[in-house]
């Protein structure tokens, strides 16, 4: 009998004992298999989405910071080395025949500025709007203090080219570059666009998106760099006073629609279209970059242009518009 006993407590596990055993373990490494690739896809997402959210606040951020700058001379500098009693206001000193620089705002609807020619391409249906923004520095220091005279992309503007005329050498002085006392302020002039489309692989899947671009009046011989990916659509729409109002917008316009406009006589002076803008409305729609980061079912979005667009199947990235409205304060003259 204790023979019997022993030999009991000695017997290993059969076979359907080890193949439940090696199904219950099956189970428990495919279960925390799913837990870690659903807890990694949702991270990814979270991840993509507020990446998401930084480009689209980036963009806006970048543009409303220079807006403020729009149609900016600083009133302790003369308006020229021959009038150094007077105090200079803004003025095209870049070239008579573009009309871009006559003042701090100008815009393109539906097509990219042409920083070589300084006018607009033919609009083309659909195609992002982009935003010129000029004025003049206010810094006069031997280091980088009140204001600034680089361009959007960090580039020193003393050497700054247009047609052939080097418009801020003079003006630059004889100071070292980017840190010498400068003799006027220096132009500045900044481009805001998307560049074209282009695609690339992850996880095996094609991602398309755009750009956004930014092109400065420093010496580079490519001046349209990217700066942000994932944005999709630009629209700009230009709040234009009036007048005989209190410098308020009565409404949005398009650029194309501000290029025709009459003069109009505001606090005494007479004002073009582009000249009497004091709010920029900028709208930016970014798309999800990463491929794992999809819409899982049908459904749409609103974009710029107020249009629903619905979600493809070859494309089901998350889309996003976000939009914001900045005053021009330059341009807001009237004393309350």
């Amino acid at each position: 009998m204790k023979a019997k006993t022993r030999a009991c407590r000695s017997r290993g596990l059969t076979l359907v004992e080890l193949l439940v055993a090696i199904v219950i373990g099956l189970l428990l490494v495919a279960a925390a298999s799913y837990l870690l690739i659903s807890t990694t896809r949702v991270s990814r997402a979270v991840d993509a989405s507020a990446q998401q959210q930084e480009a689209a606040s980036i963009v806006l951020d970048i543009i409303g910071r220079d807006l403020k700058n729009a149609g900016f001379y600083p009133a302790s500098f003369p308006g020229s080395l021959e009038s150094s009693r007077f105090h200079g206001g803004y003025s095209n000193v870049v070239s008579s025949s573009a009309s871009a620089f006559d003042q701090g705002i100008f815009g393109c609807s539906s097509g990219l500025f042409d920083v070589e020619k300084g006018t607009c391409p033919a609009a083309k249906e659909g195609e992002p709007d982009s935003l010129v923004v000029n004025y003049f520095s206010a810094d006069n220091f031997e280091i980088e203090g009140v204001g600034t005279r680089k361009d959007c992309l960090r580039q020193d503007v003393e050497l700054a080219e247009f047609d052939g005329n080097q418009y801020n050498k003079d003006r630059a002085g004889s100071g070292t570059k980017g840190t010498g006392t400068v003799a006027l302020p220096l132009f500045i002039s900044n481009v805001y666009g998307l560049g074209a489309n282009y695609t690339y692989k992850q996880d095996g899947r094609s991602v398309t998106t755009r750009s956004f671009r930014c092109a400065g009046n420093g010496p580079n011989t490519k001046p349209h760099q990217p700066i942000v990916a994932g944005v999709t659509q630009l629209r700009f729409r230009y709040g234009v006073s009036e007048a005989n109002t209190l410098e308020a917008p009565a409404r949005f316009f398009t650029a194309a629609e501000v290029n025709g406009l009459s003069v109009a006589t505001i606090n005494g002076e007479s004002k073009t279209g582009w000249q009497r803008v004091v709010a920029v409305q900028v709208c930016v729609v970014t798309k999800t970059l990463d491929a794992s980061a999809r819409q899982t079912s049908g459904g749409s979005y609103v974009d710029c242009d107020g249009t629903s667009v619905a979600f493809t199947n070859s494309d089901r990235a998350v889309y996003k518009q976000q939009t914001r409205i900045f005053g021009v304060r330059n341009n807001l003259t009237r004393t309350f």
